[in-house]
Formats: structure tokens, sequence, C-alpha cells
């Protein structure tokens, strides 16, 4: 029965069972395409673990969460964390860019270009670092042109805000691809060449 059908009924007096119960059974199926409504809308939030507005305290603490120090805030948005891999030691850079909304990520203090003992050796650590971003899904080799430094990073888009399990995935996973590549990258820098 229709809404109108049900007010032209409400409106003549009648109020019989009938009616009532015709009543009943049209609240019980608005409440239930509420109830999925409000099931659908559930489904669509954020998880409980999400900012929208990422700061640097926020970043502390899931890097806290993460298992890692908080870092050392150097810069108003800097923190570097020092990081103990089974293979070498090098520092985690963060850096959040909020104007921009990014994330950068790096391994720093990791590698250089010096460490190569020849021309033909630097050559083949180039190669291997531009063989090796061909392969990774997530984070890049960086080689900056003016120190020689030769880090990994990886930058979050934060348009949407950050979710602690992606940054917790993120951080471990340039972690531990830093730690497990550095000794085939010092191995190739150590090599005599071709």
């Amino acid at each position: 029965m229709n809404r109108l059908a049900l007010l032209a009924l409400l409106s003549t007096g009648c109020s019989s069972r009938k009616l009532l119960r015709l009543e009943n059974e049209l609240l019980k199926h608005q409440v239930t395409q509420l109830r999925e409504q409000l099931d659908g809308c559930q489904l669509q939030a954020p998880p409980q673990d999400f900012v929208n507005e990422v700061s640097v305290e926020i970043i502390q603490e899931y890097l806290s969460r993460a298992g890692f120090p908080p870092g050392e805030l150097t810069a108003p948005s800097v923190l570097l964390v020092p990081i103990d891999g089974l293979n070498t030691r090098f520092q985690m850079t963060i850096q959040l860019f909020q104007q921009e909304k990014v994330l950068y990520i790096a391994a720093n203090n990791y590698l250089q270009i010096e460490d190569a003992s020849s021309s033909k050796s630097m050559v083949l650590l180039l190669t291997q670092v531009a063989a090796l971003n061909y392969e990774m899904l997530l984070g890049k080799f960086q080689l900056n042109p003016n120190t020689g430094a030769i880090s990994l990073s990886v930058e979050l888009n934060l348009d949407d805000g950050l979710g602690f399990q992606t940054f917790n995935s993120v951080v471990h996973h340039l972690v531990q691809t830093a730690d497990a590549r550095h000794p085939e990258l010092m191995e190739t820098a150590r090599s005599s060449g071709i």
C-alpha cells in the first residue's frame, strides 16, 4: 500500500487492527531501508586508523606504533630515524610537504657513488641501480648529482589523508628493501668492473 492510500485511510478516522498492521509494516520497511543505507555509509567510511590531515605529530605516532623511534625533528617538517639493519646502517628521512600534500620517505646515508672502486664498477653500479628501479614497484633509487649520494625513496600522496596500515607497510618495505639490496650494491661498487 502506498503512502497516499495510508493517509486516506488515516484521515477517515478508521483505526482498525488492519490499518495498524499496515502502518507497522511500512515502518519496518523504512527502518530496513535506513539500516541498509547506514551499513553502506559505514563501509565507505575510512578506517579508524586514518587521518585526513597529516601532521608531524601523526607521523611520529605512526612511527612509534610501527616499532621505530619517533624520530628526531631536525626542521619543522623533517624527521630523522636511525636504522640498524642486518646488512647496513642508514638514516630514514621523513619529510612532510603539507602544502603539496606529499610525504617523502628515504633511506639516506646509504651509499655513495664514491664507494665504486673504479669507473667501470661505477658504471656497473649505476646500471644495477637503473635495473633495480625498473623491477621495483614501491620505491626508487635516486642519485644526487651534486653529492654522489644514492638513496632509496618513496613518495606518498596525501590528498585523501593517510592510514596507519599504508604508512606501516611502506616504511617497513622501504627499510627491508634498502637493507636487503645493500650487500649486492656494495659488491658491485667494489668489483673490478666488466
